[in-house]
């Protein structure tokens, strides 16, 4: 599985919306929530998050989504999530207390770390 792949298929709106669903209803309303505040829908608004990050994303945040979708049963959700987070506590200057992993089984990004080289 490659990020690549996420970004072929999450570059897709009503791809990217499923994909989103299928994360769990409380990430899925807080996306859904960020996007309508930008005056989007979660489709398009995760599609074009997903499309920056394949344009724009470095070696080292490319190497954090593959360590996050590493030996997990659903990587590319894995992936997918990870990168939203970074992404959308980027946007929201959040913390990532807001965004939980709950019962998803993937590992939480670690952007500050990323960050701090």
């Amino acid at each position: 599985m490659s990020i690549e792949e996420i970004v072929h298929t999450c570059s897709n709106e009503k791809v990217a919306h499923a994909a989103v669903a299928s994360l769990g209803f409380d990430f899925a309303s807080r996306v859904r929530t960020e996007a309508e505040s930008h005056g989007i829908a979660m489709g398009p608004f995760v599609a074009n998050i997903i499309r920056d990050f394949g344009e724009a994303a470095d070696a080292g945040e490319r190497k954090a989504v593959y360590r996050a979708m590493d030996r997990t049963d659903q990587p590319i959700l894995c992936g997918l999530r990870f990168i939203l987070e970074g992404r959308l506590r980027m946007v929201q200057g959040t913390s990532s207390a807001q965004w939980p992993v709950g019962t998803f089984a993937c590992p939480m990004p670690d952007m500050e770390a990323r960050h701090a080289r």
